[in-house]
This record gives C-alpha cells, sequence and structure tokens, in this order.
C-alpha cells in the first residue's frame, strides 16, 4: 500500500512537469510566427512594386520614337586634271594612293606642235617690232638725201622741158615746126612738171617721217605678235601638269609614252575635304533637321563620332521610298544630308560607312 501510494505520489508529482515543459514551448513559439508574416509582407510589397516598375517602363517604353540605323557613306570631290593640247606623255611624277600637295609636279607632257608655234610666235614678234622701230624712227639720212637729189634731177628735166616747149611754140608760129611736134613738146613739159611734183612729195614724206596712223599699225602689229605669243606660251604651259590642290591620286589614266587627248582627264585626285552622304525618309525628316550634329558609327574604325550638318537637299522624283496614298498618307520621299566631321579623323576614307541611329515617327 505504502509503495503504490509512494508510486501514484511520484506519477501525480512528474505529470505537472511535462505540462510545464509543453508551457514552455507554446510561449516561444509566436515570435518565429511573426517575423515569418513580415517576411512575406515584405516579398509581396517588392514583387508588386517590381510588377508596377515593368508597366510603368513597358508604358515608358511604347511611347517613345522608334530608331533605326541609317547607313551613311564617306565620299570626298574628285579632281580631274587633264590638258587643252593634244600630246604624249613624257614623264609621271606620282602614284596612286600618294599623298600631294598644292603645286606639286605631276606629270611632264611633250608636243612638238605646241614648240612649232611658239617659234612662229617668237619670229612674228621680232618682225614687228622691228617695223615698229622703223616707223618711230622714220627713214635714214642717206635715203632723204637721195630723194632730194632725184627730186633736184627731175626739177632740171621739167625747166629744160618747159623752156623747149616755149621754143617749139615760137617756131610753131612761125610755121617752122608742124602742130604735131608742138603737142609732143607740150605733152614731154607737163609730164616733166609732174614728175618733179611726185619726186618732191616723195622727198618730203621722207623727211616729215611715219604719219600718226603708220605708228599706230605699227604699234597694232607688235600688240598681235605678244597676244599670239602669249597664246603659245600658254600652250607649252599645258604641257606641265601640277597639283592644283591637296589631296590624294585616285587613278592615273594613261602609262609613259602614251598619247592624250585634249581634254581628256589624265590623273584623278580626292580632294582632302571629306564629308558623308546620309539619305533619310521624309518621316525622319522632322527628328533631323533641327539638329545642328548627329553621333555616327565607324564600323572599320570601331570609333563613334560627331559629325555637324552641312546641308540639308531634296532628291529627285526617282527617290520616292514608298507610297502610302492607298492608306490615306502621302508618297515618302527622301532628303539627301551632308555631314562634315566636327573633328579630324586621321584614318578616316572614302568608301567608309558610318552609322548613325535615327529616331522616326
Amino acid at each position: 500500500m505504502n509503495d503504490q501510494s509512494h508510486q501514484s505520489s511520484n506519477n501525480n508529482t512528474a505529470a505537472p512537469h511535462v505540462d510545464s515543459a509543453s508551457t514552455s514551448d507554446n510561449t516561444v513559439q509566436p515570435p518565429d510566427s511573426d517575423k515569418k508574416s513580415v517576411l512575406k509582407k515584405i516579398l509581396i510589397i517588392l514583387l508588386i512594386l517590381l510588377i508596377l516598375a515593368l508597366i510603368a517602363f513597358g508604358l515608358w517604353k511604347s511611347y517613345q520614337p522608334e530608331t533605326v540605323s541609317i547607313q551613311g557613306r564617306v565620299e570626298a570631290d574628285t579632281l580631274h586634271v587633264s590638258t587643252k593640247v593634244p600630246s604624249r606623255i613624257e614623264e609621271i611624277y606620282v602614284k596612286e594612293g600618294q599623298h600631294i600637295q598644292q603645286g606639286q609636279l605631276l606629270i611632264k607632257l611633250s608636243s612638238p606642235e605646241v614648240n612649232a608655234k611658239k617659234q612662229q610666235a617668237q619670229a612674228a614678234l621680232q618682225s614687228a617690232l622691228a617695223l615698229q622701230s622703223t616707223a618711230d624712227r622714220g627713214s635714214q639720212q642717206e635715203n632723204i638725201e637721195s630723194l632730194y637729189a632725184n627730186w633736184q634731177a627731175v626739177k632740171a628735166q621739167a625747166a629744160l622741158a618747159s623752156t623747149t616747149y616755149r621754143r617749139g611754140e615760137n617756131l610753131y608760129q612761125q610755121g617752122v615746126i608742124s602742130r604735131q611736134r608742138r603737142d609732143e613738146m607740150h605733152a614731154a613739159s607737163l609730164s616733166a612738171s609732174q614728175m618733179t611734183e611726185a619726186a618732191y612729195q616723195q622727198y618730203a614724206r621722207a623727211k616729215r617721217g611715219s604719219t600718226p596712223e603708220q605708228k599706230s599699225s605699227a604699234d597694232a602689229q607688235v600688240e598681235i605678235a605678244k597676244a599670239a605669243l602669249a597664246e603659245a606660251n600658254a600652250l607649252d604651259a599645258e604641257t606641265i601638269l601640277h597639283a592644283p590642290v591637296n589631296g590624294t591620286i585616285s587613278k592615273i589614266y594613261g602609262e609613259k609614252s602614251e598619247l592624250v587627248a585634249l581634254g581628256v582627264p589624265i590623273i584623278s585626285i580626292l580632294q582632302q575635304d571629306q564629308w558623308v552622304s546620309l539619305n533619310i525618309r521624309e518621316d525622319q525628316y522632322a527628328k533631323v533637321y533641327q539638329q545642328k550634329t548627329l553621333q555616327g558609327f565607324i564600323p572599320a574604325l570601331n570609333k563613334t563620332a560627331r559629325f555637324n550638318i552641312r546641308s540639308i537637299d531634296a532628291e529627285g522624283e526617282f527617290a520616292t521610298l514608298k507610297t502610302t496614298r492607298q492608306t490615306g498618307g502621302y508618297d515618302i520621299r527622301s532628303f539627301k544630308l551632308h555631314l562634315v566631321p566636327a573633328q579630324q579623323i586621321p584614318d578616316l576614307k572614302v568608301g567608309m560607312s558610318v552609322i548613325f541611329n535615327v529616331a522616326q515617327e
């Protein structure tokens, strides 16, 4: 009995101990539950914010204008060098791809026809100068004296003829000579008088010198000869060709000793002023024309650079890209942009591509 009572007492004593532990577990569990609840709320809020941000970004993106990539091309003006005279290539001093400076000797030509024309012009000028000198100086003193002596001789003959006629007239009145003989004497007297006048005029002209008209004519002949020589020199200068601008030799048309035709290009020069040609459609025009610069990517150089818009020109009728009239729109045409680098790009070459991102409506 006592043992059973003692066991019962022990069981009763142990039971409360189990209840105490259970009570202790129930008091620790509520803090863990609260933490999980807070974490769930935070995750839900973050998820909602993320969804709202994605929706806002999608709405913003949908209202942004579409951006398209347009390819432009690096270009440069080409200058063709030719000659005005048919000739033959004598020497070529440059090669394709070579950089040249303005005034540099490019090619030498030979033309026998031009050389002959130059010699003729020089001879004509010498002759005209001699004639001009004679007109300015007048006749030499020896010529003047010779003409004076001739005048005096003819004058004496005229006096003798006049005397002979007077005598013949008296003889005719006396019936000694015939009328025919008297008329012959009269004609001889008149002829001698005219010859005397002619001799005197020659003498007077030689003594007086050249007239203003003769001097003017001689001066004009000199000017004509000088102009002919200047023309010949200009043609001769066309056989020595120099670079008119700085640039790069693009092409040489011909070899040494080949004939060159009049006005046909011999050398092509790419000028140093490079620019980019870019065609944009009409629906892209509004996003471009007000800008001063555009940023472009050069694939060949793997480089990005800025380009200034120099001009915008409308293309021809052939440049219509697409028709929208069937949908109530209009024909979309293209415009050509002329862009130049904002800063010098040393390795930029003609023919390279430049990619521009342009917004369109």
